[in-house]
């Protein structure tokens, strides 16, 4: 144990070792006497594991926006694995554990989080979770990491019919409809969708511009419907916010991708629409009618924005009626060679 003073302060300093490890705290005393008093105070409290030099823990999206995301930004990581944190993190940040203490999180609370759509978001913000407490704990933040637990992916297999477009369309309000229309109409994510800014509309070449999202190929250029372009229209007449979904709430931002699923669970219920059919499954109509018109697997991938045909593949429901029409065709033309 060692007191000293640092340069012109009048102050004595702690340095001492527990366990391999320097601690250096100011006690605040300028009598050396008192000091040592502080000292030891503080080298009891190290030999219990309470670190004395660690400032108050620090709450998760404090971690988040100061450490966590600086790190993964000036990281080796590659592109990819950068966004797919950034997005976890921006789902968590719209769920109570936000405003978690780091030293506090148990991963009972973390089975209780609700994310939107389906088990892969979750995950995405559960990963992200995991990776800010093993960084937090490195950095000595925490004492110890909590285990979490991930959630039981499903593949989405929904999609919306005529019908079920026509009920939900009745029932939709505003913003759900119109979000809902766009990612029907240009296979964009609903979460592209609410961060569309008016600069990436081209009016003229009737298409939408994606600057960025879930993957590098998510920069990609998707179609400008006739419905679509009415229902902009209508939306740019009333706002100079350059968001299309501008927040009503918080100035110069969008609006939350919460807000729209929380209305989308009401109006499902509401249009008696099954509880398989997600928000998310309005993209998956667009992939299954395009695929049925244009007969293009690596089209449709790149519209999705897509990296491989493999991804495309099990977002696509094709119709299975046509199948009975084509097995009909080959047996009477079977039959009728049989006949010769």
């Amino acid at each position: 144990m060692e007191l000293y003073r640092q340069g012109d302060s009048q102050f004595w300093t702690a340095d001492f070792v527990v366990d391999g490890r320097r601690i250096r705290k100011s006690t605040k005393q300028t009598k050396k006497s008192a000091a040592m008093e502080v000292a030891m105070t503080f080298y009891r409290q190290a030999q219990q594991k309470q670190n004395p030099t660690r400032k108050r823990p620090a709450l998760l999206f404090e971690f988040a926006e100061k450490k966590f995301l600086p790190f993964i930004r000036e990281s080796s990581l590659d592109a990819d694995t950068k966004r797919y944190y950034e997005t976890g993190w921006r789902l968590l940040s719209e769920t109570p554990a936000r405003d978690w203490r780091m030293d506090q999180i148990k991963g009972s609370q973390a089975e209780l989080l609700s994310f939107p759509a389906s088990g892969a978001n979750a995950n995405c913000g559960l990963r992200t979770l995991r990776r800010m407490l093993s960084l937090a704990l490195d950095w000595e933040f925490i004492d110890r990491k909590p285990r979490i637990r991930l959630r039981k992916e499903v593949e989405r297999t929904a999609v919306f019919d005529a019908e079920m477009e026509k009920r939900f369309l009745e029932k939709a309000p505003q913003p759900l409809r119109d979000v809902f229309l766009i990612s029907h109409d240009a296979g964009l994510r609903p979460d592209e969708v609410i961060l569309m800014r008016w600069e990436n509309v081209l009016w003229n070449k009737n298409l939408i511009f994606v600057p960025d999202g879930k993957t590098e190929n998510a920069k990609r250029y998707v179609p400008l419907s006739d419905r679509v372009r009415e229902l902009l229209r209508a939306r740019q007449a009333v706002t100079k916010s350059p968001w299309v979904f501008p927040s009503n709430r918080k100035k110069k931002t969008h609006i939350s991708y919460f807000s729209v699923a929380k209305h989308f669970s009401a109006v499902r219920k509401e249009a008696k629409i099954p509880k398989g059919v997600v928000l998310y499954s309005a993209r998956h109509s667009f992939a299954t009618d395009m695929l049925d018109r244009t007969g293009n697997i690596v089209l449709v991938g790149k519209m999705l924005g897509h990296r491989s045909v493999t991804t495309t593949q099990r977002y696509l429901h094709p119709a299975m009626k046509g199948l009975a029409e084509l097995v009909n065709e080959r047996n009477a033309m079977r039959a009728q060679q049989g006949n010769c």
